[in-house]
């Protein structure tokens, strides 16, 4: 029974050891059809719930829907720009310390992917 007691906090631990991996900042580089930009993502993880932002030429856009399950994240941004606003969907698969994006449009076929890695 202790044995199993300790694989259960030896889970727990690992999984807390996760989360906390995931906070602090990311930078990657997102080529798309305009050309290359940089990317910082400032990621705080609280459980299961993911905030932050995330930083590009085009300015700063807060985190919203942010989810976290085992090494998979996803978020969205809103993107707003001349009285239009686009929602963009981010899923991420992190390994130690980089994570590979899928970035999607909503209601676009379009598809993007980049590696991002921990900066601090």
């Amino acid at each position: 029974m202790q044995l199993f007691r300790l694989a259960i906090l030896t889970l727990a631990t690992a999984a807390l050891s996760f989360a906390a991996d995931i906070n602090g900042k990311w930078t990657g580089e997102l080529t798309g059809p305009n050309g290359a930009m940089q990317i910082s993502m400032d990621f705080k993880a609280d459980g299961e719930t993911l905030t932050g932002k995330i930083t590009t030429q085009m300015g700063d856009q807060e985190i919203k829907e942010g989810k976290i399950k085992g090494d998979e994240l996803s978020w969205s941004t809103v993107f707003e720009r001349e009285g239009n606003s686009v929602k963009i969907l981010n899923k991420a698969k992190v390994s130690g310390s980089e994570m590979k994006v899928t970035v999607t449009i909503e209601g676009r076929d379009f598809t993007m992917e980049y590696t991002a890695k921990k900066a601090s």
